[in-house]
């Protein structure tokens, strides 16, 4: 789930998704749906405002966490020397998929989410965002052809399930 889905489940300000998210999280109870979320929700909730962040960081600790995925690897390191001097700096590689989804103009962090998503095997990435320029819902069809994630609203994935 996206950080903006466990702030709607806290703070219940997602109207028309109040009562998909209270059905969704029925189904969780009932294991018809098993709910994850990763560490990177945590760094984004670690930058919200500090009257919000305990309820959400209790409930970020309440979900079941699936481990990050590299999406970077150190290629190698160049090194600069000039007199008694030595610069350092090392190449990194991105993976192919995590460039894949930078590609579609996803925000770095949207893109995280969705390689984490992809890599430990995920099949639905519930979100709600949508903005103009770097909104996931407008790019579903594209991230399901690259990382194979059905993206979605919570509303949706309960109708189609029926709950």
């Amino acid at each position: 789930m996206d950080n903006n889905v466990v702030s709607s489940i806290v703070r219940d300000d997602n109207a028309s998704e109040s009562d998909a998210l209270s059905r969704l999280l029925e189904a969780h109870e009932q294991s018809k749906v098993e709910l994850v979320t990763s560490e990177l929700t945590l760094e984004e909730i670690k930058a919200a405002p500090k009257q919000y962040r305990p309820p959400l960081e209790r409930t970020f600790r309440l979900l079941q966490k699936v481990p990050l995925a590299t999406w970077d690897t150190l290629v190698g390191m160049n090194t600069f020397r000039s007199g008694g001097n030595a610069i350092i700096s090392p190449m990194f590689a991105n993976d192919p998929l995590y460039a894949a989804l930078l590609s579609l103009g996803l925000a770095v962090a949207d893109a995280r989410h969705m390689f984490v998503a992809a890599k430990q095997g995920c099949h639905t990435f519930l979100t709600s965002d949508n903005s103009p320029s770097t909104g996931i819902l407008r790019r579903a069809s594209y991230i399901q052809a690259h990382a194979g994630l059905v993206v979605q609203r919570p509303s949706d994935l309960v109708r189609s399930e029926g709950w």
